[in-house]
């Protein structure tokens, strides 16, 4: 099984799709600490779930396997259990927000980065039996074990960075980090992949990947812009004096309070 059947462009594509999903989902997650409201915080953690989840760790996963191919035959795909595993990225992610909170806590960040370390390492293992050669497909169970691991590691590290970090170059240094080490942890998975084929087995029922290649790009492409958008435009409540608090201004009357 080679990895970059159509040249190494395809691992430059996920990484930058990985980079721009965990970018945008961190903006979302600081969002959400700083909102005043449960609703309101519920809604950017959501949006942060699918753009980290469902695009910078399955959309990235699936732009890599098209540049999987065998020396024979061709891969195909069983396209439901390829949709429970974006569904499951992004419901993992969610799970571990959740859990961790808004703000830095040793319990409940343990708490969520295995949350959702354990849900993106099943979702990978999902994606990964989803392949259909004529003949069999091996998924060796040490390996398995060792990207559920990573992808604890990595969902704990990158919680703790969002309750931590606040800049914009931070934010994107870890972005970065994150498409490596996601990209990491897919490969080391396809490291355990063992495909025998048999030509005298029946031809796979599954799709190819390039089939539906194009709408789950813009379709996953499209589900950025909207937490884009609200990002740009959303109010910058870091700086925002809460109500109840005096105000800085040492003209300001003493013990006077600001009113919103």
């Amino acid at each position: 099984m080679t990895y970059f059947a159509l040249g190494y462009w395809v691992l430059g594509l996920a990484l930058g799709v990985s980079a721009s999903g965990a970018l945008i989902g961190l903006a979302c997650i600081r969002q959400s600490t700083l909102s005043v409201t449960a609703r309101f915080r519920l809604v950017w953690q959501a949006a942060a779930a699918v753009s980290i989840g469902s695009v910078g760790i399955w959309l990235a996963m699936y732009v890599t396997m098209l540049g999987v191919g065998v020396p024979k035959g061709a891969l195909s795909y069983d396209l439901p259990r390829t949709a429970a595993a974006a569904l499951l990225a992004g419901a993992s992610i969610m799970a571990g927000l959740l859990a961790a909170g808004k703000t830095l806590h040793p319990v409940r960040l343990a708490g969520g980065g295995v949350l959702a370390g354990l849900g993106i390492g099943l979702m990978h293992y999902l994606a990964l039996t989803a392949i259909q050669v004529q003949g069999s497909v091996t998924i060796n169970a040490l390996s398995a074990i060792t990207v559920i691991v990573l992808a604890i590691v990595i969902a704990t590290a990158t919680l703790w960075a969002t309750l931590r970090l606040r800049s914009l170059a931070a934010l994107t240094g870890v972005a970065v980090a994150f498409a490596l080490a996601t990209a990491g942890m897919h490969y080391l998975g396809l490291a355990g992949v063992s495909l025998h084929l048999d030509s005298a087995a029946p031809r796979p029922a599954g799709e190819d990947l390039f089939t539906l290649f194009v709408p789950v790009f813009v379709l996953g492409t499209l589900s950025l812009a909207v937490p884009i958008t609200a990002v740009l435009v959303a109010p910058d409540r870091s700086t925002t004096v809460r109500p109840g608090r005096r105000l800085s201004d040492p003209t300001d009357e003493p013990g006077r309070q600001l009113v919103r």
